[in-house]
């Protein structure tokens, strides 16, 4: 479990916010037909509905900033005034008390956190391949500290049972593993990283 000194509520809601508010658009109203138009039988419907193809995860040597949606990152980034920036002394802080997110980069992935000056709002996430052997270990110490483990997007997720103070999650999926200070950081890095077959 990371340090209890580190501040864990993020304030990634508005964030998250600020993201969608970039995405949003509006569609044009679809124009009604001529009134002299031929009018169309509408085709029958099928018997059999398409399944939704399921997304697959990009297994991609991910950066602090490509793990994260585009807009998501755009946001932070334009937050840098207000001294909202990407730590570059995360994984040296994380060494200097033990922590267990150290591990990220043991085996050779990224350990990241955005936050302001002050450290009132943290946005962490890491990222990095992981053997059997090395999940299961890693799922055990979770387990001892309190985390509850349950299939979800793509994997096994654990959640903090402590959710109040340290809302932080780890999934697990087949050869990778993840971590994040919230589900809504979870969430962005599952969009991101899950691509939907074309």
């Amino acid at each position: 479990m990371a340090d209890p000194s580190i501040a864990r509520r993020v304030a990634v809601g508005a964030l998250a916010l600020a993201t969608l508010a970039t995405l949003a658009g509006c569609s044009p109203a679809p124009s009604a037909a001529p009134s002299g138009a031929p009018s169309k039988t509408a085709a029958p419907a099928s018997s059999s509905p398409t399944p939704t193809p399921k997304p697959t995860f990009a297994a991609l040597k991910y950066t602090c900033n490509s793990i994260l949606p585009p807009a998501t990152l755009a946001v932070f980034k334009s937050k840098a005034s207000a001294g909202f920036t990407l730590q570059s002394d995360y994984l040296q802080r994380m060494q200097n008390i033990g922590s267990n997110l150290v591990a990220f980069d043991t085996y050779g992935g990224i350990l990241c956190q955005w936050s302001y000056p002050d450290s009132s709002s943290n946005v962490d996430y890491a990222f990095s391949a992981i053997t059997a052997g090395q999940a299961s270990t890693q799922q055990q110490s979770l387990t001892s500290t309190g985390y509850v483990g349950t299939a979800k997007d793509h994997g096994m997720l654990f959640a903090n049972t402590d959710a109040t103070t340290y809302p932080d999650e780890y999934l697990f999926i087949d050869g990778y593993w993840f971590q994040a200070s919230s589900d809504s950081v979870m969430q962005l890095l599952v969009d991101n990283v899950f691509v939907a077959p074309n």
